[in-house]
């Protein structure tokens, strides 16, 4: 139960961080917020690491570790930015629903990087997950075909983003045979700290409003609480259910905005979805939450029939 619930918080966290870094763009840039997040995150993880003496030591290690590393830290250092800049041309409900296409270039990831299997539940779920796209995206095609489009240059940047979050993920398995899932976290964001401190604007936070000023120190939480909840769910529950209670978040985001505009029909934040368009939403994340059950299920399949029992 208590994976569940961890699970939940961290879609919910990530469901309504587009919104509120939607917002923040208003008042200061994507790169600068993403080394706010990336800082406070590092700052935080490291007084725990060294009161819990756990440290990495990535000295010690091969060179192929480090490299491995770099990339890992590269990488999710990208998703971090390209994420959050993308929010310069669409709106959230748009970023997270194509963010979801991870789910999908993991498993081809995984399927030409590790051989692992590609069952027809999978591909199924594969299958939903285009369908829900193109559901979500039926009044918008005839504009996304243009490159001239704002709305198309972001879905572009989104699914550079979901790339990037991939090649993350795939090293991430290799990583977690020499260090914890904190640690690695920790080195990438030190690594992305002093990556992106020539191109911030620092000195923007004292420009910023107290409503920008607070949506800062949310997506700055919401960074230690979500990977904390991911991490910790990880702990407690099997890896293809985390995922697969994950695959929610774009309903997060698409409820949180709902909520918005109930309260003010004016937001302007919002691309308040037809019917159809959420319909899509559903069957994306329904694709995904297949995808990401279907290995455990298949798993304890094999388990079964080792053990003789039908």
């Amino acid at each position: 139960m208590a994976g569940f619930f961890l699970s939940l918080n961290a879609a919910l966290m990530w469901g309504m961080l587009p919104v509120a870094i939607k917002e923040l763009l208003a008042g200061m840039d994507a790169t600068t917020i993403v080394w706010y997040r990336f800082l406070v995150a590092g700052i935080v993880l490291g007084l725990w690491l060294l009161a819990t003496r756990n440290l990495p030591h990535i000295t010690g290690t091969s060179i192929r570790l480090h490299k491995l590393m770099l990339i890992a830290a590269l990488a999710l250092s990208c998703n971090y930015f390209l994420f959050s800049y993308s929010l310069n041309f669409v709106n959230a409900e748009t970023s997270e629903a194509v963010i979801q296409l991870t789910t999908l270039f993991l498993i081809l990831g995984g399927v030409i990087i590790y051989k692992e299997s590609f069952v027809a539940v999978q591909k199924i779920g594969t299958l939903l997950i285009v369908l829900g796209l193109a559901l979500f995206f039926h009044d918008r095609i005839r504009e996304l075909s243009s490159l001239a489009n704002r709305e198309t240059i972001g879905v572009i940047i989104v699914v550079f983003a979901a790339i990037t979050w991939v090649i993350y993920a795939l090293l991430q398995k290799q990583l977690l045979r020499d260090f914890s899932s904190v640690q690695i976290l920790f080195f990438i964001y030190m690594f992305a700290i002093v990556l992106l401190l020539p191109f911030i604007r620092p000195a923007s936070l004292l420009q910023l409003s107290p409503f920008h000023a607070w949506l800062l120190v949310f997506c700055c939480v919401n960074t230690l609480v979500a990977y904390g909840s991911f991490a910790e769910a990880l702990n407690c529950w099997e890896a293809s259910k985390v995922s697969a209670i994950l695959a929610l978040a774009p309903l997060f985001t698409i409820g949180t905005l709902k909520l918005i505009v109930w309260i003010n029909p004016d937001y302007a934040f919002s691309d308040h979805l037809s019917l159809l368009s959420i319909l899509g939403a559903l069957l994306l994340v329904f694709g995904s939450v297949m995808t990401a059950l279907v290995p455990m299920i298949y798993q304890r399949r094999l388990d079964r029939l080792a053990k003789g029992i039908t």
